[in-house]
């Protein structure tokens, strides 16, 4: 189902996400891992404005946010999306992603991902 792109419809997303069977939540984490913005626009209900953000995102920043989404999903890993009201006449609107992940191995092969993510809105000047 899809969420409108909120902090309350990333919210909801999530949980759904975790609510799947582990197949599906994994077939999830490679989808967004492999085109994050499809991802998105396939998940979300975006207004004209937020789509063309989307697609003006560098493809360095895109496959930086779907492989962090990707550990987040397989191991169940908060996501958060903070969005403030922007200032009028709006700036320059920028994404930025606070990672808190901690990935960890030890020489036996065990891994474990613990930590969130937040994305949040910036408008610069």
């Amino acid at each position: 189902m899809k969420q409108p792109l909120t902090p309350a419809g990333v919210s909801d997303k999530i949980d759904e996400i975790y609510a799947m069977t582990t197949p599906n939540r994994l077939a999830e984490a490679t989808a967004i891992e492999s085109n994050f913005k499809t991802w998105v626009g396939d998940n979300f209900n975006l207004t004209t404005a937020q789509s063309d953000f989307l697609s003006g995102i560098s493809n360095s920043a895109v496959a930086n946010y779907g492989s962090n989404c990707g550990i987040c999903f397989r191991n169940m890993l908060q996501i958060a999306l903070i969005v403030p009201k922007p200032p009028t006449p709006p700036p320059t609107k920028w994404l930025k992603l606070t990672n808190n992940l901690l990935i960890s191995t030890n020489d036996t092969g065990d891994y474990e991902a613990t930590g969130s993510l937040t994305f949040s809105f910036e408008y610069r000047v």
